[in-house]
């Protein structure tokens, strides 16, 4: 099919906008149900009937029934989960983790504090995930993870992934954050890999406004998490005996999450079935209605994944079919109202191969890894090594998912896109 050559004119230009209603979900983030649960466990405590932390023993129980682990540890953020399941898999200097560069940064830092390696390996450009047969061209003797990211909720190609990580005996490590409620196979994420790893940030479809969670079946893998952050409820949480002797100090890190965090998410998990099908069903229709629009394409799912806290609608325009600059068409987008940007922000989302922080920028004088010899573990990743993320960091773009839109706004939505790709001569006279 050719471009679409009618349309009335930009909003650039002084056109009438295609989204004329408020881009605003009707859903409550914070409803009823989380005042409820917030209030009760103050009044509890207030009235001696309860403690603090017992919401955490009850939420961890609930959240490891939930994903189908024997284990889940909640932490004060989704980060904290990340670097507890990389020291859990015992990642030290002169180990190599794999891990995308198409992800958020606390998918890599982690393994830095560690004192590790992150090696970047490609990504499936219809899926926005890691690219399995890329994944296990970069495992050597020194690998000790892989990190893999359910990226915008769309589950990574975990079967062929748990294969590799069988096959070369490395940990894998689900960085599920945006991914609440997913499955692959017909199992949640964050129980196929070794180690699950939540993020329960305010963003996300089950929030705590701060916090994570970490799940894993594996009573050791459990353990070291626990002895590194969670001192003052050790000695009731062990699994097995190999910490006993360090008491309820463990290491001493306190990465434990807020008690009021944890009811408030405890009420979101009992209502993300609601969000994630309301979810799904925005996706699919828009799916639909952009089905036929020359040199755009959503991002793809793996016929055996199902989607899951669907954080953002991502999907991408190839410039060598419309012939303009991608950030020329979302520029446009935006001004029809479309609530959308670019796929990279100031925080580098993408490429994070090509981030000063993870790539040359010099870090003297600082403790930690970075201050021993050696102990520097980031690795130059120049320009054109990744070719699919660095495309798709290119052209891709994000968008708000709503759980209760008006029933009117995804015609809106579907009405600009179709517009703006109508005008792509106009927008490619701009770019001359």
């Amino acid at each position: 099919m050719g471009l679409i050559t009618t349309y009335s004119p930009l909003a650039l230009d002084g056109g009438p906008k295609a989204v004329t209603l408020p881009f605003r979900d009707r859903w409550e983030a914070v409803g009823e149900d989380e005042i409820a649960a917030v209030t009760a466990l103050l009044e509890g405590v207030r009235a001696g009937r309860r403690g603090w932390y017992d919401i955490l023993d009850q939420f961890e129980q609930e959240f490891a029934a939930f994903v189908g682990t024997r284990f889940a540890l909640a932490h004060c953020n989704g980060t904290a989960t990340l670097h507890a399941a990389l020291f859990a898999a015992g990642v030290t200097a002169g180990d190599e983790v794999v891990v995308p560069s198409y992800t958020w940064h606390a998918s890599i830092s982690p393994i830095l504090h560690c004192g590790g390696t992150p090696v970047y390996c490609d990504i499936d450009r219809r899926t926005f995930t890691a690219d399995p047969a890329d994944v296990e061209a970069r495992i050597t003797p020194r690998t000790r993870a892989i990190v893999v990211t359910h990226i915008f909720g769309n589950p990574a190609r975990m079967d062929t992934l748990r294969a590799v990580a069988e096959r070369q005996g490395v940990l894998l490590i689900e960085d599920a954050s945006h991914a609440h409620g997913a499955t692959y196979g017909g199992t949640p994420v964050g129980a196929i890999g070794d180690i699950g790893c939540f993020s329960l940030q305010a963003s996300k479809a089950v929030s705590a406004v701060e916090g994570g969670m970490a799940t894993t079946k594996d009573p050791d893998l459990y353990d070291r998490m626990l002895v590194l952050g969670h001192y003052g409820r050790i000695q009731k949480k062990l699994a097995t005996e190999r910490f006993r002797e360090l008491h309820d100090i463990g290491l001493g890190v306190k990465y434990r999450a807020n008690p009021l965090g944890m009811a408030m998410a405890q009420a979101q998990l009992r209502r993300l079935p609601e969000v994630n099908a309301r979810r799904n069903a925005w996706f699919a229709g828009l799916n639909g209605l952009l089905a036929d629009l020359p040199g755009f394409a959503p991002q793809q799912v793996y016929p055996d994944a199902v989607r899951g806290g669907l954080l953002l609608y991502t999907g991408a325009f190839d410039p060598a079919v419309t012939g303009v600059p991608t950030p020329a068409i979302l520029k446009a987008l935006i001004a029809e109202g479309v609530n959308c940007q670019p796929g990279i922000t100031p925080f580098g989302y993408g490429r994070m191969h090509l981030e000063p922080a993870f790539s040359d920028f010099p870090f003297p004088g600082l403790g930690g890894p970075w201050g021993a010899p050696g102990g520097d573990g980031r690795r130059a990743c120049p320009a054109g090594s990744l070719p699919a993320s660095e495309w798709l960091a290119a052209n891709a773009f994000w968008m708000n998912t709503p759980v209760d839109p008006a029933p009117e706004l995804i015609e809106q939505v579907s009405d600009a896109f179709h517009k703006v790709v109508a005008n792509v001569d106009r927008l490619r006279v701009g770019q001359e």
